[in-house]
């Protein structure tokens, strides 16, 4: 029986597509947009279509088409809210089997009348950890200062895209500057934003605070092609003002909304954490960046967690925003449901009870 199913889905969702599509009128609204690889366009590549309720890849995608020779794609699409993945596996001049992926910039991309225009995006070789593949002799390097001073043990983050407003994890493990401010990336060729900060508790991840020193670097976007070692001049970190920290602490993926979700993170003894910040994801793997966060938990262990709109999200706990695991990190699941799932109503106030984390070693 399993097998039947693990056949007759993707057949039924094909159907599905199909009949929705001939419901739109003149089969005009849609996506369309073109993909790249080291902005080049990218013929004969995949772009797969998910659903933004099943963000999760391992289901089917919802629909598929291929690039021409320019690397432009159009699908048909009924109106909606989606996700846009391309993929390519190809062999290269050596005889190498490698695989070419990237998300959209810009997901979700909402469909309504007529043909919506994606963003254009570069695809990256992934390695096995499902990371672009660094190459030791491409990458960058630089000097975080500060009042014209060097600064020690700053984090320098790396990001692929910039839709994200430079926030939330990063591309791969961030990198801190040595006593002289001086750091050194290995990056495969592409276009790169950079973001440096140092947290007064030193901390790696985490949201700031004010006093903290943040800065994006001056000349970002990058463009670091094969081969190429640079060198970025004048990263200098600003102090964070009070004043736009507390403006961009009730904006953003902090906003007050009606919809909301409450409990307390405790430990396997029931007693309140604090510091931990409860995340809610679209994708059932819960990684990348959240679409909605708590502020750090207080010393009772309560939190707050407003989300834009009703829903299905899943819900995860850590002590940290960002990177890998850590030993002596906090970190847990919601286990309502055993896919740590919550199905939340429009303008619902919905107490989730006991949220408990464990310390990660």
């Amino acid at each position: 029986m399993n097998l039947l199913l693990k056949y007759v889905r993707p057949i039924l969702a094909l159907l599905l597509f199909f009949l929705l599509s001939a419901c739109t009128p003149d089969g005009e609204s849609g996506l369309s947009g073109q993909l790249l690889v080291q902005d080049q366009p990218l013929a004969s590549a995949q772009v797969e279509i998910y659903l933004k309720a099943g963000k999760d890849r391992s289901v089917q995608p919802f629909a598929v088409a291929v690039t021409d020779g320019n690397g432009r794609y159009q699908l048909s699409l009924p109106a909606g809210s989606y996700f846009v993945i391309g993929k390519k596996r190809e062999t290269t001049e050596d005889g190498r089997t490698r695989m070419l992926m990237a998300e959209s910039p810009t997901n979700p991309h909402l469909v309504a009348d007529g043909m919506t225009q994606a963003a254009t995006f570069n695809l990256h070789e992934m390695g096995r950890e499902g990371l672009p593949v660094a190459d030791a002799a491409t990458g960058v390097s630089g000097q975080v200062t500060y009042q014209g001073e060097a600064v020690s043990r700053a984090y320098v983050y790396i990001y692929t895209e910039t839709d994200a407003g430079l926030v939330g994890p990063s591309y791969g493990e961030a990198v801190q500057t040595d006593k002289e401010g001086h750091f050194t990336i290995n990056l495969p060729a592409g276009r790169y934003s950079l973001v440096a900060r140092k947290r007064a508790d030193g901390g790696r991840s985490g949201v700031l605070a004010p006093g903290d020193l943040n800065a994006q670097f001056s000349g970002n976007p990058v463009t670091v092609r094969s081969g190429e070692r640079m060198v970025l001049d004048d990263f200098s970190l600003a102090q964070v003002d009070a004043g736009v920290h507390a403006q961009r602490q009730a904006e953003g993926i902090f906003a007050r909304t009606e919809t909301l979700l409450h409990g307390q993170v405790v430990d396997s003894d029931s007693a309140p954490v604090s510091d931990v910040y409860v995340f809610a994801y679209l994708d059932s793997r819960m990684v990348g960046k959240p679409v909605h966060m708590s502020v750090p938990t207080g010393a009772d262990g309560l939190f707050s967690l407003y989300l834009s709109d009703g829903g299905t999200y899943y819900i995860g706990a850590r002590s940290a925003f960002g990177g890998p695991l850590e030993p002596g990190e906090w970190v847990g699941t919601f286990d309502g449901e055993a896919d740590h799932k919550v199905i939340v109503a429009r303008g619902a106030n919905d107490d989730l009870g006991t949220l408990i984390v464990k310390e990660f070693w």
